[in-house]
């Protein structure tokens, strides 16, 4: 064929050229172009953003005058980062030493350029949309939560500190970091902590304690995780003040050992922008054969002590005893009284009785004391 038709639609773009060489641009139309001298028409896809052709590209090297109608050319330094909009929305985030080209016939491009030496924090209005278009490593993200705080570091080093909200970054130029730290009341727990006292006995004790982290920068500055330094320094606490003690004073008396573990573990915490609410010994866990041992002590202890109760109130009641017998020996209407209560408890368990002697047969057998004739 002498001729090749070409359509070019309103979302195309034609690029001609002959064994190689650029032609012309061919827009949105019709065109009856001569088939001969190794003729070659390139359609380009306007939707496409960006444009991917790299003849076009190379054009907009050679001849950007010739494009520039219909291509935005976007060409950043090594510094900068060019944000680019259709419409007034924002559609791409092109990075340092980079090169884009956007068609310009189907929508109205903007760009707006940035210093990435002297930007780094995102504008609120533009995170929701970065957040949509960027590419990993391109924008970091940080929520910070009520209670929290986090601290900002750029290239390693701290730039400041952030409240409760949002916040993005851009990291196409520099490397950086949010660490939050929750500033909540926070439970640390040791358990199962197996410790020598001091009269060779082993035991296993549990402790809890509550924290809170005052002071971040101090925190993160001093230590790597606050958390882990709090159980350690904690641990050997308290092999330290179970090491000075007997059993018996390790079961004896819990609330000096609470308190010395307050005083010193709240030292130890100042250092690091920490402060320890509260801490205290949860149990004492004893080995099987201690425990046993333990036991027949207490029973030992228990059964002793009810042996001293028991004799403490039979010689009460010998004592009371020996007392209304000297009252009764002194007064005899009172010892008549004693022999008629004993009468009235007889008469009350006997049924039949057959008394000899009339009544005072029957008073002899109630007498308390010994009969004069006998």
């Amino acid at each position: 064929m002498l001729y090749q038709t070409v359509t070019i639609t309103e979302a195309q773009l034609g690029l001609v050229t002959r064994r190689g060489r650029y032609q012309r641009l061919l827009t949105a139309g019709t065109y009856r172009l001569l088939a001969l001298g190794g003729l070659a028409v390139e359609v380009i896809e306007l939707r496409t953003r960006p444009l991917a052709s790299p003849a076009l590209e190379l054009l907009a090297r050679t001849r950007p005058a010739e494009i520039e109608p219909h291509v935005l050319t976007v060409d950043t330094g090594d510094g900068e980062a060019v944000l680019v909009s259709a419409d007034g929305k924002l559609v791409d985030l092109v990075g340092p030493g980079q090169r884009r080209l956007y068609a310009r016939a189907l929508q109205a491009m903007t760009v707006e350029r940035l210093d990435l030496r002297q930007v780094l924090q995102v504008r609120e209005e533009l995170l929701a949309p970065l957040q949509r278009i960027a590419t990993r490593g391109q924008l970091l993200t940080v929520l910070v939560g009520q209670r929290q705080q986090g601290l900002l570091y750029v290239d390693g080093v701290l730039q400041g500190t952030l409240g409760p909200g949002l916040y993005g970054y851009l990291t196409l130029l520099r490397q950086v970091q949010v660490v939050t730290l929750d500033l909540r009341l926070q439970t640390l727990e040791v358990q199962g902590q197996e410790i020598l006292s001091k009269d060779r006995v082993g035991l296993r004790a549990n402790l809890t304690a509550l924290y809170r982290v005052t002071d971040p920068v101090t925190a993160l500055a001093v230590v790597s995780d606050v958390k882990d330094y709090l159980y350690k320094e904690l641990q050997l606490i308290l092999r330290q003040i179970i090491g000075q003690r007997t059993l018996e004073q390790v079961l004896g008396d819990k609330t000096s050992i609470d308190e010395e573990l307050a005083t010193l573990i709240a030292a130890k915490a100042a250092t690091v922008g920490v402060e320890v609410a509260s801490v205290g010994l949860k149990d004492v866990i004893l080995p099987g054969d201690m425990r046993t041992l333990m036991n027949r002590v207490i029973e030992a202890e228990k059964t002793a002590q009810a042996n001293v109760i028991k004799r403490r109130e039979e010689t009460a009641a010998t004592r009371s005893l020996l007392a209304t017998a000297q009252i009764m020996q002194d007064n005899p209407l009172l010892l008549r009284l004693k022999e008629l209560e004993a009468l009235e408890k007889i008469a009350e368990r006997v049924g039949t009785l057959r008394v000899s002697d009339g009544l005072d047969g029957l008073l002899k057998l109630v007498t308390l004391k010994p009969d004069k004739a006998a």
